[in-house]
């Protein structure tokens, strides 16, 4: 027998799941910062840009389930969301989500698909600070959805 979640219940899980999208996501460019784009300047010669190709060509397999599912949530809490999130909250989410979007369309894309043509050092030094923004950016959407997980179970206890 299927049992039918209350609207309130449902919001609460439409939280859960925007809140697991977002750690998922903000997890994955911890690594990009940390771990990927630095080795970039590690590898020698075409190896570098084979990388950086290679890189493109898979990053949105990995990030787009979490970003699309954090950006498809945030929507729907315009319209249903728990009574702890205020609407002001859900807008800094789409606000960060937008800033996120901006930053990677147009600087980060570009500095990736130049450094696939060539190693640059100074399009490299760019990406990596475009990229600490965009990294604090995703962390501060986590932080703000673990609060407001945090408030939804506080609620119900």
């Amino acid at each position: 027998m299927l049992a039918v979640q209350s609207p309130r219940s449902a919001s609460g899980a439409l939280l859960l799941v925007h809140f697991v999208a977002v750690l998922y996501t903000t997890g994955f460019v911890w690594t990009l910062q940390l771990m990927d784009y630095p080795m970039v300047a590690r590898l020698k010669g075409a190896a570098s840009a084979a990388y950086m190709d290679q890189h493109n060509h898979m990053f949105w397999r990995v990030l787009a389930p979490g970003l699309f599912t954090a950006g498809l949530t945030g929507l729907v809490m315009l319209v249903v969301r728990p009574a702890v999130v205020p609407l002001a909250v859900v807008v800094a989410f789409l606000v960060l989500m937008a800033a996120i979007m901006v930053l990677s369309g147009a600087v980060a894309t570009p500095d990736r698909n130049a450094l696939a043509q060539h190693f640059d050092a100074a399009t490299h030094a760019h990406l990596l600070k475009v990229s600490w923004i965009r990294t604090l950016a995703f962390t501060g959407w986590s932080a703000l959805s673990g609060w407001m997980v945090w408030r939804l179970i506080a609620e119900r206890r």
